[in-house]
């Protein structure tokens, strides 16, 4: 589905970000990308939907390519992008009026613009608050009103970049749960994120390290042992519990990497 070819990327007087990244993205995963600090996530992110043009190398959604000015519009409407903070995104005071403004842009007529954000305000939990002073809304419910923007126009891919990181723990799970939903229903998912607790919704973790890809497995397999190896890359607090129960000689497997699994082994051995 999203191709990188060879892709390097160095911004003007820099030395690469990115060197000679090749991979595939395929349709219907939970892909996160993690790293350290300025090791190149969100710049990965803005090279997917052409926001960012490639020094070298080649990046493809499908058939199209991100470097043809004529096909960027198409990509950047099938592959939504999702910021870490919301009110980047906010072009207007009203939830109706924000939700309508990106699909006044693809000429959708007037009825069909109000039947879309009324079903994506309904999918995203919000219609409720379709009359809404954007500003009146908590942190969370502007991130859900951000990502409805997105699915309004229908895409098929979306990647969220560090769009928890700005959210106290009840809206960030309320993202996160629309998240999981949302590649329930099929959509591809991207999640650039710095978060190590959020991995164990993901089906696979590219980790990218000095440039290039240090990691690209699942998030059970990183966890097990190789994450050891990686500089600068910390386990979630489950990992690290599940690690100090074994040094003490309770006998957990190596693979335990989510609280649900780590709950229901020790359960077993009460």
């Amino acid at each position: 589905m999203i191709h990188f070819s060879d892709v390097s990327f160095h911004y003007p007087l820099r030395d690469a970000i990115i060197r000679n990244l090749s991979f595939q993205i395929h349709p219907g995963e939970y892909l996160a990308i993690v790293g350290t600090n300025g090791i190149g996530k969100s710049t990965v992110a803005k090279l997917m939907n052409g926001l960012l043009q490639p020094t070298e190398g080649e990046v493809r959604y499908k058939d199209y390519c991100t470097s043809n000015e004529q096909q960027l519009g198409m990509i950047r409407e099938k592959i939504g992008m999702v910021f870490q903070n919301p009110e980047n995104q906010i072009v207007a005071s009203t939830v109706f009026e924000d939700m309508a403004f990106g699909l006044q842009n693809i000429c959708l007529p007037p009825d069909e613009i109000s039947a879309r954000v009324m079903q994506t305000l309904e999918r995203v939990n919000m219609l409720d608050y379709i009359d809404a002073d954007v500003n009146s809304l908590s942190g969370g419910q502007k991130q859900r009103i951000a990502i409805a923007s997105i699915l309004a126009v229908e895409p098929e891919v979306i990647i969220f970049d560090e769009s928890t990181s700005m959210l106290d723990p009840e809206g960030k799970e309320q993202v996160l749960g629309l998240i999981r939903e949302l590649n329930q229903k099929g959509i591809t998912i991207i999640s650039i994120t710095h978060d190590m607790e959020e991995l164990a919704e993901a089906s696979r973790i590219i980790v990218l390290d000095q440039g290039r890809i240090g990691y690209d497995g699942t998030p059970a397999k990183l966890f097990e042992e190789e994450y050891k190896a990686i500089p600068g890359l910390a386990a979630p607090f489950i990992v690290h519990t599940r690690d100090a129960l074994r040094s003490r000689g309770i006998p957990l497997p190596s693979t335990i990497f989510c609280m649900e699994d780590l709950v229901e082994h020790l359960w077993k051995l009460h």
